[in-house]
């Protein structure tokens, strides 16, 4: 009969470890799978995509950072500039540009970022969805699906006998995409005029993810916003899927601005309500982060007043 020596088991134990730990580090061979969803506020009117010769001037506003759901150990966001860096860079590659004091803009850009995981601890109810699950799905799914996931969940709570399946394969398998913890970034679009006159119209918003698992956040979120640049904007009837190269931690994209090139100039922030504009950036981040509204607190809110903090 052969055996094997202490020796040999030792061996292959460590390089079955070895192999564990890169599969781990790099489940997708270096690139990351990626979920997009880009939809217009008014789908009847289709927005003109800026271009070199006509780029779009905006501000940009961090609304702040995201973890929510159950807590998940070993978390290391990036630094919020970090966040700031990778969409300024990627909306640039669209030919969106900060408004510089000569030139008026036309949006005003407020963002959100993080780590959207699955809430366990939030009652189930046959009256309403929990926030957590339907943050979960309006993440991945355009609302048109969304709406219908929504309602197929609400059904099956209902106490009949018989549920009588409403999801096509598509919505199946957002749904599935909905059940795991995801790194996110949103990006909603105003109109900048209207802001000023305290009135909120949003134009467009975009919503990039991956799951969190196998990737670290600072590699996984530029490279988010990298891959998912050229949907800004866009209007998509279904969430478009990519891969793409891992951004390596810390590498900054080339002809990235400054941090001092983010912040508005001092002659457009000052035609803003900064309440009203705090208000808007509150509502969205209790609606992204998938929590009760009950149990925010808006006086605990303080996000960075401006994209370069």
């Amino acid at each position: 009969m052969k055996t094997t020596s202490p020796i040999s088991h030792v061996l292959i134990a460590l390089l079955a470890a070895g192999l564990a730990a890169e599969c781990q580090a790099d489940p997708w061979g270096g690139k990351l799978q990626m979920a997009v969803v880009a939809e217009q506020a008014d789908h009847a009117v289709k927005l003109t995509p800026p271009t070199a010769e006509k780029p779009a001037y905006y501000v940009a506003y961090d609304a702040g950072y995201i973890e929510e759901g159950d807590p998940i150990a070993g978390v290391n966001p990036p630094p919020a500039i970090a966040v700031t860096q990778a969409l300024s860079a990627a909306l640039a590659s669209q030919h969106y540009l900060p408004a510089p004091a000569t030139s008026a803009p036309s949006l005003l850009l407020v963002y959100h970022w993080g780590l959207l995981n699955r809430d366990t601890h939030q009652i189930r109810s046959i009256f309403k969805i929990q926030p957590n699950l339907k943050a979960r799905i309006d993440l991945i799914a355009p609302s048109k699906y969304a709406q219908r996931m929504e309602q197929d969940i609400m059904d099956r709570r209902q106490p009949v006998s018989v549920h009588i399946p409403i999801l096509d394969p598509t919505e199946q398998n957002l749904l599935q995409l909905a059940g795991d913890d995801r790194y996110f970034v949103i990006v909603s679009a105003y109109d900048f005029a209207a802001l000023t006159r305290r009135e909120t119209k949003l134009l467009w918003r975009f919503k990039v993810s991956t799951r969190s698992a196998g990737a670290a956040m600072a590699e996984a979120l530029p490279t988010l916003l990298r891959g998912g640049a050229p949907y800004f904007g866009r209007d998509l009837a279904d969430t478009q899927y990519a891969t793409e190269p891992l951004v390596p931690e810390g590498r900054a994209e080339a002809g990235t601005p400054k941090a001092e090139e983010f912040l508005p100039p001092p002659e457009i922030a000052r035609q803003l309500d900064e309440s009203y504009l705090h208000n808007l950036m509150y509502q969205e981040h209790v609606e992204f982060s998938g929590i009760y509204a009950s149990d925010a607190k808006e006086s605990n809110y303080s996000p960075p007043s401006r994209s370069s903090q």
